[in-house]
């Protein structure tokens, strides 16, 4: 009886340590919680890395004309734009819907300079397109604001709208260097000229 009492004892032992092996791994779960910690650690960098990567790209494309200004490596400046007639539909109104190109417009540039003012003019073509490049105004000098383009005049008496500043006189924006490589290009406009209507 004894000896069947140690069997029956073992064989409870034996039983018992599967309960206690699952115990021991319900432990260890906790322990590898410290691991969890340790594995958000380096979770997060990649995602730093990843926001990193995504801003850099677009700071290039900036610095190039920027920093080629002021080396003076394109140290003057063209113009380019396009003039339009708007439609009797929207006349005295800032819409160019069914507007129709200019040929023969007259634009001309004015530098508001320190020591002088600087101005030249330019005429549109049969798409109403005005290309004008100036030698003595300087890619700084139109950075600063000192450069508008205004209307002059047009074929048929057309006459000028202040659409983009066409009265005011239109600012620009820098689009990179001309193909020569010896001037920086600027946009201005579109600008417009109001319909003789009956």
């Amino acid at each position: 009886m004894c000896f069947s009492f140690g069997v029956f004892s073992l064989e409870l032992n034996t039983t018992l340590p599967p309960s206690s092996f699952l115990s021991t791994h319900a432990h260890p779960p906790h322990h590898h919680h410290h691991h969890n910690h340790h594995s958000h650690i380096p979770a997060k960098p990649p995602t730093q890395y990843i926001h990193t990567t995504t801003h850099a790209p677009p700071k290039p494309p900036i610095h190039p004309f920027r920093t080629s200004d002021p080396v003076g490596s394109i140290p003057h400046a063209a113009f380019q734009g396009n003039v339009f007639k708007k439609s009797c539909k929207y006349a005295g109104q800032d819409i160019l819907k069914d507007a129709t190109p200019v040929t023969g417009a007259v634009v001309k540039l004015v530098c508001n300079l320190q020591s002088m003012i600087v101005t030249e003019t330019a005429k549109t073509n049969g798409s109403g397109y005005f290309y004008l490049e100036v030698v003595k105004i300087r890619t700084t000098h139109v950075r600063n604001g000192n450069c508008r383009i205004f209307l002059v005049s047009a074929p048929n008496g057309l006459r000028p709208s202040n659409y983009n500043g066409g009265i005011q006189g239109a600012g620009m924006r820098q689009m990179g260097p001309t193909k020569n490589g010896r001037f920086m290009l600027y946009n201005v406009g579109p600008l417009a000229f109001e319909p003789n209507c009956p």
